[in-house]
């Protein structure tokens, strides 16, 4: 389990629950495996400069949403990231944070616990937490059902935030676009990702997943959020510092990395602030 496992371990005494013990592989459910965990360690230094000033914005807006109360709770940060969604229920009051995630260089540090774990396996005993926060995890997987199930065996409720069907914006294609000409090819775990239609969760599908996975309630619905990024230096570096691009750009001498840089923000000059629908779900 890593030095992030032990942590949990010796402070919190939550390790080594049913999942940990199953023999499924980790990733089943979805696109969750190797590669994903792997890009997005090999992104955790551009993800950190760029996309993680939206997704906090996103994780402020989830965390309004919880569906018990989240003073004194214990929080389960599912599929974590560097940490946002704990970092903003620990300001609502949580009285500890875990954190899991695949990748190792991705996970926040003290104040919060962490561990390299997947979310349809996860190394916690029953009802080890009152919450878990799952932003932006779930649509990683074409069926989230086990990895709810799972959420649910560890956690007495569930906030979980996806993408609003149909949301896009054109800095996405844009830089996509400018990177191609830099000898950019999407690795094949994002090209399976985007097939798989994995972001087409709606409330009413969001909450047939809750209820399948063992919730007895659940509910949804589209919520937007001005993330605050407008400038197109703000979008590019959201856009160059996901993970299905960061490895490459990162790998890019000085001298190309900036003229794309330039190139890109070119591109997205005059484009509309950075706006996000995203799905809500609170079960319990």
């Amino acid at each position: 389990m890593g030095e992030g496992a032990r942590r949990v371990r010796r402070r919190a005494g939550l390790v080594g629950g049913a999942g940990a013990a199953r023999g499924a592989a980790p990733g089943d459910a979805g696109v969750s495996g190797d590669g994903v965990g792997a890009s997005y360690d090999a992104a955790a230094q551009g993800w950190r400069a760029g996309p993680e000033r939206m997704y906090r914005r996103l994780a402020e807006a989830m965390a309004g949403h919880a569906p018990v109360e989240v003073r004194d709770a214990r929080v389960l940060d599912a599929g974590a990231g560097t940490g946002v969604a704990g970092d903003a229920l620990r300001r609502r009051g949580a009285r500890s944070v875990v954190a899991v995630d695949l990748a190792p260089g991705m996970l926040p540090g003290a104040p919060a616990l962490a561990t390299v774990g997947d979310l349809t396996r996860l190394p916690f005993r029953d009802g080890s937490f009152d919450l878990a926060a799952a932003a932006f995890s779930l649509n990683h997987f074409a069926d989230p059902t086990d990895a709810m199930t799972e959420l649910h065996r560890v956690a007495g409720a569930l906030v979980a935030t996806v993408f609003a069907p149909g949301w896009d914006h054109p800095a996405k294609e844009a830089v996509d676009g400018v990177m191609a000409g830099y000898g950019f090819v999407p690795p094949g775990w994002y090209a399976d990702f985007k097939a798989s239609g994995a972001y087409e969760l709606d409330p009413a599908g969001f909450e047939a997943y809750a209820r399948a996975a063992g919730f007895g309630s659940a509910d949804a619905e589209v919520v937007e959020v001005d993330t605050g990024l407008g400038a197109p230096a703000d979008l590019v570096g959201w856009r160059l510092g996901m993970a299905h691009l960061a490895p490459y750009v990162a790998g890019l001498d000085p001298e190309q990395r900036q003229r794309a840089r330039r190139d890109a923000e070119e591109a997205v000059t005059g484009m509309p602030p950075l706006v996000v629908r995203m799905v809500v779900l609170r079960a319990r």
